[in-house]
């Protein structure tokens, strides 16, 4: 019998009667599936718990898998090779990177070209495939995840477009089992047929950078460094935070982080601050909009996300002007609310859109870091300037301090701006359901599922007829 029919025949209150390794099954057979919240929980309550209980599962039962993996990152390097990655980050694999992202060695090569991959490269993947011949032909090392854009995920079953029906596991040297969904989301809001809350996202990035601190562990051990992106400036001095080398950085990754994501409730009262604001928006006509940077961030991930609410949409600087995620300049109003994205708290580029959100008269809020190196910068900062700010438990820069490394290395910074962008889309679905006397917030299902593409369209109906 499959697991997925398994889950028919585990009532969480049998589960809760079971003996240890039943209820383990239990909770890893029902951990990635939709929701629907506890007597009195809210929608972002039961989002926070279900991510918390994936991350812990996944810590508990893939960190040999996590640890081999980047021991064979490092070890990729060490012999000249390079790391490929098409890993999920959210709505795009490249949320959390990029060429001036703060705390990133120069580790992973985004994408994969398969004429300029050399023997012995190796590929970390969960999005996307390589060919049988492709593998063999240059050695390559394959460390492979499910996504909920892939056959490899649970309720496989509901994909129906030849695109999501490749599979990465067969090809796999290492496995990293998340329990995600081809759903992608974990949250049941009544009368929705589509979950809400996704998870890819948080998951890709904790994962990816767990590999990523314990592989720069290994090459600090063996003497081996890599450039690290971003502007802080080099480690010098006698008072550097060194890392210790003699155990796993992962562990430690993983502990700030979740500490840090369960820091997200001490400011839950500026969440529901900004979720009143956007209700505003939504209810009277006006727009919300998700901003970053990196298109491919927070824009991308608020713009039609598998999982995701209908009422948001992306923006991105486009030539210096705030524009729509296709391109087109937004046409800003004070009806309207914008959810600032940050990496850095006074980057030029958010700090000019900022301006340009504020001449349209947009209300304007900001979630990530406010510091940098745990101080707030002098002058102009988004989060000083912002109608409300949401971030204060993480930093611009990296987490470790390692020995040849001219920064710090692994930030938690993009992984709680994920976290706290869908906690907030939650609270903002509650406010909506308790304005409107009980009208839900549409939700989008993947279009890669049976009906997810009906669905999609009916979806953006309500959005133009009604904003959500």
């Amino acid at each position: 019998m499959k697991r997925r029919d398994m889950l028919k025949l585990v009532p969480l209150s049998i589960a809760g009667m079971a003996t240890a390794a039943d209820r383990a099954l239990a909770q890893e057979i029902t951990l990635g599936y939709p929701e629907s919240p506890r007597p009195g929980e809210s929608l972002s309550a039961l989002y926070q718990r279900k991510v918390r209980d994936i991350l812990l599962w996944i810590r508990h039962n893939q960190s040999e898998n996590l640890l081999e993996a980047s021991h064979a990152m490092a070890r990729t390097i060490m012999n000249g090779g390079r790391c490929w990655a098409n890993w999920d980050l959210g709505h795009s694999t490249r949320y959390d990177v990029g060429e001036d992202r703060n705390g990133e060695p120069e580790l992973l090569t985004q994408g994969f070209n398969v004429k300029n991959a050399k023997k012995g490269d190796l590929y970390l993947i969960n999005r996307g495939n390589i060919s049988a011949e492709d593998k063999k032909s240059k050695d390559i090392t394959v460390v492979g995840g499910p996504a909920p854009w892939s056959s490899d995920a649970k309720m496989s079953e509901l994909i129906v477009r030849d695109t999501a029906m490749q599979r990465v596991r067969e090809r796999a040297d290492i496995w990293i089992e998340t329990n995600v969904t081809t759903l992608g989301a974990v949250v049941l809001m009544p009368g929705m047929p589509a979950p809400t809350g996704p998870v890819s996202g948080i998951i890709g990035q904790v994962t990816m950078w767990m590999m990523v601190a314990d592989a720069c562990r290994v090459l600090a051990q063996n003497g081996k460094s890599l450039p690290v992106r971003g502007d802080e400036p080099k480690l010098s001095g006698n008072n550097v935070p060194w890392a210790k080398l003699e155990a796993p950085l992962m562990d430690n990754y993983f502990d700030i982080a979740i500490r840090q994501i369960g820091m997200i409730d001490a400011e839950m009262g500026d969440i529901r601050s900004i979720a009143g604001m956007a209700a505003d928006s939504a209810l009277s006509g006006g727009k919300v909009y998700g901003y970053s940077k990196n298109k491919m961030a927070l824009c991308a991930e608020a713009q039609t996300r598998r999982g995701g609410l209908t009422l948001s949409r992306g923006m991105f600087p486009n030539e210096g002007v705030p524009s729509v995620y296709s391109g087109e300049p937004v046409k800003g109003s004070s009806k309207d609310l914008v959810i600032m994205g940050l990496f850095k708290p006074d980057d030029p580029v958010d700090l000019k859109m900022l301006d340009a959100c504020r001449k349209m008269n947009m209300k304007v809020v900001s979630i990530g870091p406010m510091t940098r190196n745990i101080r707030i910068p002098e002058g102009r900062t988004v989060p000083k300037e912002a109608d409300i700010h949401v971030g204060r438990m993480c930093d611009t820069y990296g987490l470790f301090a390692l020995p040849g490394f001219d920064r710090k290395v692994c930030p938690t910074s993009g992984a709680l701006q994920l976290q706290i962008f869908w906690v907030t889309c939650m609270e903002i679905a509650d406010e909506i359901i308790k304005r409107s006397g009980g009208n839900v917030p549409g939700a989008f299902y993947s279009a890669a599922i049976e009906g997810g593409s009906e669905h999609m369209h009916l979806m953006n109906n309500w959005w133009q007829e009604r904003g959500y």
